[in-house]
């Protein structure tokens, strides 16, 4: 029977690698847990060309299309998107890693996303495009994800072959307690303890102690000051390699060097306690700003490292009107090419996440998909 519509449990998204850019079509899918939304967005890239003699169309252009596809997930102790379509380690080791993405649309009269599949969408090769994460003090911690390719394919399993059996969506793809030791992870599951936020300097360099009581901070937070939220966000400004001879980019690289962003939005007790003064000093360059050191740490074991060399690029106070509310010093941090994450219960060598607990199930092959 038909569905009569698409809604949140009749459907669920799973990811295949991630592998190098060169490797073969990955064979394994494992759904993303704790996955909250997921768009995909299809451009057909059409360009209009003319010839002299004639107002109308000569012909409209297909170039090749763009894919994209948009993830939301809440950190709940299982695998992050990004380690499971890039792997784990520095942005420079993971940056040629690609994936695949699987969406399965199954029965709206049942209560989950198991047994048969009615339709199925592929897009591979995938590359990650941007990621972002959000730690509030008053929600869930949220992982947002992007991944683009050139690919995509639709399957009608209502009547076509191959069968929901043959691609393995015949199964539970979702745990009802992911992870029972982590659950969902809100503001108390940041340990503070092993984390590294910018901390108040003393004074700026090349300022004198008399400047002390002016030039402040050096770009961190005042201790008195308490964090309210932690936002971190990186585009890798993926860009197509051609060849003659060839349609299909053979590769997406990451455009070096990727500008990483960390903004953290603090209850101001004292100000924001940033100076910006600036005076003329022949034959010198003085600095009101140091390199501060940005790592997060959750109590899952999950980590997030922009690295020592993070500086304040802005903040912003503001708040504490008559109309209420308390005031607020938000600073905006930024770095490049320096982004290193690991996942919760990251595996042990020779695989990028943990396995245990996950179901896998094997990926509809090029020819059933009709594109050998």
């Amino acid at each position: 029977m038909a569905n009569n519509r698409v809604f949140y449990a009749c459907q669920s998204v799973q990811l295949a690698g991630p592998s190098g850019v060169n490797a073969p079509a990955n064979t394994d899918f494992t759904t993303i847990q704790g996955l909250q939304s997921v768009g995909i967005n299809t451009n057909f890239n059409l360009e209009p060309i003319y010839q002299m003699g004639q107002l109308d169309l000569y012909e409209n252009f297909e170039d090749i299309p763009e894919v994209e596809v948009s993830l939301n997930k809440v950190l709940d102790g299982m695998p992050t998107i990004y380690s499971m379509a890039m792997g784990t380690g520095d942005i420079s080791a993971v940056a040629e890693n690609r994936c695949s993405v699987r969406l399965t649309i199954h029965s709206d009269t049942a209560s989950d996303a198991g047994g048969a599949a009615i339709a199925a969408c592929v897009i591979e090769p995938a590359y990650v495009q941007s990621v972002s994460y959000n730690f509030p003090s008053d929600g869930n911690f949220t992982e947002d994800i992007t991944i683009v390719g050139n690919n995509k394919s639709w399957l009608d399993l209502s009547s076509a072959q191959p069968s929901a059996t043959d691609i393995g969506v015949g199964m539970r793809p979702a745990a009802d307690n992911p992870n029972s030791g982590a659950g969902i992870i809100r503001r108390q599951m940041l340990d503070l303890g092993r984390s590294k936020f910018p901390n108040s300097g003393t004074v700026a360099e090349g300022a004198t102690p008399a400047d002390a009581s002016v030039i402040t901070n050096s770009g961190g937070i005042p201790t008195a000051s308490k964090i309210q939220s932690v936002s971190m966000s990186m585009d890798l400004g993926r860009e197509e390699i051609f060849s003659l001879g060839s349609r299909l980019p053979y590769t997406r690289f990451v455009n070096f060097p990727v500008e990483v962003t960390c903004e953290i939005e603090t209850v101001a007790a004292t100000g924001d306690m940033v100076g910006a003064v600036e005076s003329e000093s022949a034959c010198a360059n003085p600095k009101a700003l140091m390199d501060k050191q940005i790592k997060v740490m959750l109590c899952d074991g999950s980590s997030f490292d922009l690295g020592k060399k993070c500086k304040l690029q802005t903040v912003n106070y503001e708040g504490g009107d008559t109309g209420g509310g308390n005031a607020t010093a938000t600073y905006s941090y930024l770095t490049y090419s320096h982004f290193t994450h690991f996942p919760a219960n990251d595996a042990a060598a020779g695989s990028n996440v943990a396995t245990a607990g996950y179901e896998y199930t094997s990926v509809v092959s090029d020819t059933d998909f009709g594109k050998a």
